[in-house]
């Protein structure tokens, strides 16, 4: 499988900056959805708005968000050819607002937002890299949206990978 690199420039227009960019008492959060989002649903972008009150109400400021679709050639079975790992996705964006000064790397944490499904394909066999699992959850954070039958304190405790990182999945 090939990884692809693109460097085409992050749209930034649409983020709260200036003063609010340092956020509240514990910084600045942009949100970073992926998946196939065929087609995007109302959940899809409500589940920005639910984290964003999540956040708020720990401190945090919501700078805004980002939906990174996969490849059209994408199949839910079989991963696409060309494609962008998730935390491939993360890095690029928190190193692209940090490199253009809009802002402070130490102020600033990019957070993958999910839904309770794909929280739980973290622990799927051969879904996922498993030091890929663990380096986004502790560098970037996760914050996860419950969806029906799907229990993020269960899922969370019946993976060891995710239970080492628990406190930076909210």
């Amino acid at each position: 499988m090939e990884e692809m690199s693109f460097d085409v420039p992050l749209p930034t227009v649409k983020l709260t900056m200036g003063s609010n960019s340092n956020g509240g008492g514990r910084g600045g959060v942009v949100l970073v959805a992926t998946g196939s989002f065929n087609p995007p649903t109302y959940m899809h972008l409500r589940m920005f708005e639910l984290a964003k009150d999540e956040l708020q109400q720990r401190g945090y400021s919501v700078l805004g968000g980002y939906m990174s679709p996969v490849n059209d050639a994408y199949k839910k079975k079989a991963v696409q050819k060309g494609y962008q790992r998730t935390l491939a996705v993360l890095s690029r964006v928190r190193n692209s607002l940090c490199k253009t000064g809009l802002v402070d790397q130490d102020s600033l944490k990019v957070m993958l937002l999910c839904g309770s499904d794909l929280l739980g394909s973290f622990s799927t066999p051969g879904v996922w890299i498993p030091d890929q699992v663990r380096t986004i959850c502790k560098d970037f954070g996760v914050i996860c949206v419950r969806r029906e039958g799907k229990y993020i304190g269960k899922l969370i405790s019946n993976s060891e990978i995710l239970q080492e990182c628990r406190v930076q999945i909210y």
